[in-house]
């Protein structure tokens, strides 16, 4: 009685599940997901095996919805969506049609890798460039329009919580137009309250472990090193990037000594993840860091010099080719 019900939805269920397999699988490089998604497409072949009587009963022609011209997706984000929900409607029909308690698993399932695949897509991506931390709002607003500058940090210890918060929905909202990752420091409920990019934390803060649980797989998490111990630690617990510093000694770290370069020269080698070379970089001294080629150069007060920075920058690699 449900033969074209149960043959048309386990169609539908298989092309979704390709689709979405195909990103993890090409796109994402996601093996762990990929495999789970190929297993689901073959259980539910094994469940409902195609039969000659689901052949003979197709019939395209009195199809109301055959052949229509297929919806343009904008992003890729919109494409993995409309399948993940073409996939969990078709198992919730065979569910109702068939009483089948392995399709309510694998719904289940698949709302589980809906969350961590889509999410994961909304996470920004770190381009080399400047990372341009500030406490004055003008300069991050400069630094969010100028094209060197990939990455932005609010900082500032010396106000009240609550001013901190208004300024940083302000930037949160100035961002916005400008599709740069803008991320805060210290304050993880405000990062959260605002739906800010990301979040930079030092080694006195709670976990990279812990904040990812809290922030969710879509946000940047940043982590303040000084040593290869440290940014190995972090790399392992789920940071995005790590900092490396401060290089050399800086008014922004009172009391803290410049660590100098070992750690720098074994990150270029050891390290997986993005890292970023801060503390005391300007132009008399950026040209002693570009050797080790750090993915982002942070500055501070140096932003006043960007362009110098940016034309020592471009000479150093030039003169590599």
């Amino acid at each position: 009685m449900f033969d074209q019900i149960i043959d048309a939805n386990v169609n539908r269920i298989a092309e979704g599940l390709r689709v979405i397999e195909e990103y993890t699988r090409f796109v994402a490089g996601d093996e762990t997901r990929s495999k789970k998604l190929a297993s689901l497409r073959q259980d539910i072949h094994r469940i409902f095996p195609q039969t000659s009587n689901h052949l003979l009963i197709r019939d395209i022609e009195k199809d109301a919805r055959a052949k229509q011209t297929p919806k343009k997706r904008a992003h890729v984000q919109d494409v993995l969506a409309a399948n993940f929900k073409r996939v969990q409607e078709g198992l919730r029909v065979l569910e109702e049609y068939c009483a089948q308690s392995a399709c309510s698993d694998m719904r289940y399932d698949m709302y589980q890798l809906e969350k961590d695949i889509l999410l994961r897509l909304l996470k920004p991506e770190i381009n080399p460039g400047f990372y341009l931390v500030s406490n004055d709002i003008n300069t991050i607003k400069s630094g969010f329009l100028h094209e060197a500058v990939t990455l932005i940090q609010y900082r500032d210890k010396s106000i009240s919580k609550e001013a901190y918060f208004n300024i940083a929905k302000t930037i949160t909202e100035f961002s916005k137009s400008t599709k740069k990752p803008f991320i805060i420091n210290d304050y993880i409920d405000i990062a959260m309250l605002l739906n800010i990019d990301g979040f930079h934390s030092g080694q006195d803060d709670i976990s990279v472990i812990d904040q990812r649980k809290l922030l969710g797989p879509h946000k940047l998490i940043g982590r303040t090193t000084h040593s290869m111990e440290q940014g190995k630690i972090a790399q392992e617990q789920g940071a995005d990037y790590v900092s490396i510093g401060p290089i050399w000694e800086t008014p922004s770290k009172p009391g803290r000594p410049g660590i100098g370069f070992d750690y720098l020269k074994q990150a270029k080698h050891e390290l997986n993840i993005p890292f970023v070379c801060i503390g005391g970089i300007n132009a008399s001294n950026i040209d002693r860091i570009l050797p080790y080629n750090p993915t982002l150069i942070g500055i501070i007060r140096a932003f006043n010099d960007i362009e110098n920075l940016i034309q020592i920058r471009n000479t150093h690699f030039s003169e590599q080719i």
